[in-house]
């Protein structure tokens, strides 16, 4: 096949548009939060939640395509979850909480492929996880000095090992 009706002299070959991104693999992925809003869904609504209201956001990850995650806001574990992925304070009951805080921050998130009821294939998220850069300190190493010397603590054993 002659590729002469498709390649234009002006670009020199190159091709003039990006191959579409790749949806994200089974596992565990590191992606920052690029977008949120809160807003209504008719799937949410529950005695608890009369309007739906959900807490959406997009994850980020490089070289893959977004993904969106609505949590209704009845789901109280969940949002916690992915606050904590985030390093946000949750919403706590009698304070202003601003969703936007969560824009720009790195979380970790678990996701399956999956296959919708019409047949097309789709990300879903199976929970936010904390990532390693998270909020739990890391225990303080121990300098030679601190370590326990086993000779002069120890008794003396003659068995060799």
């Amino acid at each position: 096949m002659r590729w002469d009706d498709f390649i234009d002299d002006d670009n020199d070959g190159q091709v003039a548009t990006k191959a579409p991104e790749a949806i994200l693999t089974d596992g565990t992925h590191v992606g920052k939060i690029g977008w949120v809003q809160i807003h209504d869904k008719d799937w949410a609504r529950r005695d608890d939640n009369l309007t739906g209201t959900c807490l959406t956001v997009r994850v980020d990850v490089s070289g893959f395509k977004s993904v969106f995650q609505s949590i209704p806001c009845h789901w109280r574990g969940a949002v916690e979850e992915l606050c904590a992925s985030a390093r946000v304070s949750p919403p706590q009951k009698g304070e202003d909480w601003d969703e936007t805080q969560l824009i720009d921050c790195t979380v970790s998130v678990e996701v399956l492929r999956a296959i919708s009821k019409a047949g097309n294939e789709y990300v879903k998220v199976v929970r936010f996880k904390p990532t390693a850069q998270g909020s739990t300190p890391k225990p303080a190493r121990k300098t030679p000095a601190q370590k326990i010397d086993v000779e002069t603590s120890a008794p003396s054993d003659d068995i060799p090992f």
